[in-house]
């Protein structure tokens, strides 16, 4: 896990503006340092002032000027968790310096794509996958990404070629974004470094802006609020010429159709079959050259990676990372004890958010994210996360993606209901609505009635929401017109199989987006077994009842945990997560609320006095609290990144 950037100008590349890139990045990488310069006919690599004693005898970026041959400048920051030695430090060269490379992520399957590369002819130097990708690229070219099983963001510079090809990986788990403009091209991990950039201006893209005010999140679900900042979607790959900076993108993956072609085996082989692909899952996700600990909610997620992890590494300790409160309404610590008390190896610290600290890290938090948050459970990971830096913990497994491909959210099983009636299967429709009453939520109608929403009319749609929700009435009546021309994003499917591919390509961006920032804050690589591609595949392309039955969500993987975890953990019939007491949180920061709301500059856009009643209104249901939270986020945001809010942005 790493941070990586690059410049391609065709004027060249100043090296003291890659170290600019660089240093708001260290927290990505505080490990090492390096960079390097490109030309048709030169390479030079460079060191900064982080790069690693062993290679102090190269020459420093900071006394290397603006050389106009160097149209192509790369930097990456350095967080090891594979081969520690030098020889792990990027950029990093393979075949002679015919292909340089900086890369965040892990392929994890890089052992098996080293064994099978070393058996058709090619060498390796080191132990890390970064030099695998080098050597896959050149047996496969830009079809290497195929065979990789991972999480990554790359750059890869082909000096024969004269191109730089970069790569995101397939659910976009790792973040590249980038900037363009005349003979110009960066990229970096994070939006932050593009905006060191004279040529990257902290405006915002006013339709992205309404949108996310509006409805949570934007019609382009790879979209953000930076104008001038574009994000490379999952599953692309993008290819630049290293002078011009002139690029073409191309999908090298398409989930809808790898689930559509997933065979299924026989009914009796499929649980064994996904015990499989989790369990292999797992063991790739706990390949380390550091310590590995989790993330722990309680909840049966996260709990069954712990459990598998922990039997997985006996002998060694694994510690587990929950968030804990003194309301007890939200608090999950007593099922993160059932797990970590059954498991002897197991070490479990606990977090304590509340509102003081959230006050005080909001800027910082904000910074590291780059973007606002939609509520303030987002501080209860970031929380997580300290806790676990704390404890040098440099690895963690997280359950991100397990709701989205087995149906563990509320909509799920509304149109699992809803599809049940309308095939006209009302038996089982009735046992299903009375089982999910008992095991899920009494408010079925309401489940049935939320997925119902998005088979709706857009007009609907947005007629409902600006009734039910708080979001909209925050922007002024100046931007009534523009209000009639953004997008509702569709973020609701009319089939089961479509909410999941809908809730992979929109929700679970933003909380792939938290759980790396919040991570990477601190210098922790966060792993996501979940999003093992062919577990994803296998997982949607299953039957309904595979997911739901007999009013269990996530139907499967109980059955799964059922031999590891305390029965209690596995059956829970309440779903919570990283949660945090917004309500009492907003009751008690009238306070800090007046302050804020009066440091800060509210833009021109928004309805400054309908905000200020937020503050003071009493609410109680979550989406308000939510709503208002985001908009709380969403101003401080504006307060960090200096943005301006423009109807046309240059």
């Amino acid at each position: 896990m790493c941070g990586i950037a690059g410049i391609i100008h065709s004027v060249g590349v100043d090296p003291s503006t890659l170290q600019g890139m660089s240093r708001v990045m260290k927290h990505r990488g505080p490990d090492d340092e390096g960079f390097s310069m490109h030309s048709a006919d030169a390479d030079l690599f460079l060191k900064g002032d982080d790069t690693i004693p062993e290679l102090q005898t190269i020459p420093a970026a900071s006394q290397v000027s603006r050389q106009t041959a160097y149209t192509l400048g790369l930097l990456h920051r350095r967080l090891s968790i594979l081969d520690l030695s030098a020889q792990g430090h990027q950029p990093m060269t393979y075949n002679h310096g015919l292909y340089t490379l900086v890369f965040n992520g892990e392929i994890y399957n890089y052992r098996e794509l080293r064994n099978e590369l070393k058996s058709a002819g090619y060498t390796f130097h080191t132990e890390s996958d970064t030099e695998v990708i080098m050597a896959a690229y050149q047996r496969w070219g830009h079809d290497c990404v195929q065979y990789f099983v991972g999480m990554w963001a790359f750059a890869l510079y082909d000096k024969q070629k004269q191109q730089l090809f970069l790569s995101r990986d397939r659910f976009g788990i790792k973040p590249l974004y980038y900037a363009t403009g005349a003979g110009f091209l960066a990229f970096a991990s994070e939006i932050k470094a593009l905006l060191t950039l004279d040529a990257v201006k902290p405006e915002a893209d006013m339709n992205a802006v309404l949108e996310y005010l509006s409805f949570g999140a934007t019609s382009d679900p790879s979209a953000n609020l930076f104008h001038h900042v574009k994000c490379l979607p999952p599953g692309h790959s993008m290819v630049a010429d290293s002078h011009s900076g002139t690029y073409r993108q191309k999908m090298y993956y398409n989930l809808e159709e790898a689930v559509a072609a997933c065979k299924l085996p026989a009914d009796p082989e499929v649980q064994q079959t996904f015990n499989a692909l989790l369990d292999r899952s797992v063991d790739l996700h706990l390949r380390a050259d550091v310590p590995v600990g989790s993330t722990l909610s309680g909840g049966l997620d996260s709990s069954t990676l712990v459990a598998l992890a922990a039997h997985k590494m006996k002998g060694a300790t694994f510690k587990t990372f929950t968030a804990a409160y003194r309301e007890k309404n939200i608090d999950e610590s007593h099922y993160a004890r059932l797990v970590t008390d059954s498991l002897p190896n197991v070490e479990a610290h606990l977090a304590f958010p509340d509102i003081e600290g959230y006050w005080n890290d909001l800027g910082k938090m904000i910074w590291h994210q780059d973007l606002p948050v939609n509520s303030t459970s987002m501080f209860a990971q970031w929380e997580v996360m300290k806790t676990a830096h704390q404890q040098h913990v440099k690895v963690l497994l997280d359950g991100q993606g397990a709701d989205e491909m087995l149906g563990g959210y509320y909509n799920f099983a509304g149109i699992h209901l809803i599809e049940l009636a309308k095939s006209g299967k009302w038996k089982t429709f009735a046992h299903e609505r009375n089982r999910l009453r008992e095991n899920f939520t009494p408010h079925v109608n309401t489940i049935m009635g939320r997925a119902g929403f998005y088979f709706l009319p857009e007009f609907a749609q947005r007629r409902i929401r600006s009734r039910k929700r708080i979001g909209m009435g925050a922007i002024g009546p100046a931007y009534a017109q523009d209000m009639q021309h953004i997008k509702v994003p569709e973020r609701g499917g009319r089939s089961f199989r479509e909410q999941s591919l809908l809730s992979i390509q929109f929700g679970m961006q933003d909380l792939l987006r938290y759980e790396d920032r919040n991570s990477m804050a601190f210098s922790i690589e966060s792993r996501v077994p979940f999003l093992d591609h062919r577990l994803v595949e296998f997982s949607i392309a299953l039957r309904n009842n595979w997911k739901i039955r007999d009013g269990w969500t996530k139907y499967i993987l109980r059955k799964s945990a059922e031999p590891l975890l305390n029965k209690e953990v596995v059956w829970r019939k309440d779903k919570m997560g990283f949660l945090t007491p917004q309500k009492s949180w907003k009751e008690n920061s009238g306070g800090q609320l007046a302050r804020f709301m009066q440091d800060l500059e509210i833009p021109d856009f928004l309805d400054k006095d309908y905000i200020q009643r937020l503050c003071s209104a009493n609410m109680s249901e979550s989406a308000h609290l939510s709503e208002f939270w985001k908009i709380i986020s969403f101003l401080k945001w504006a307060s960090v990144f200096h943005v301006t809010f423009n109807r046309n942005p240059s």
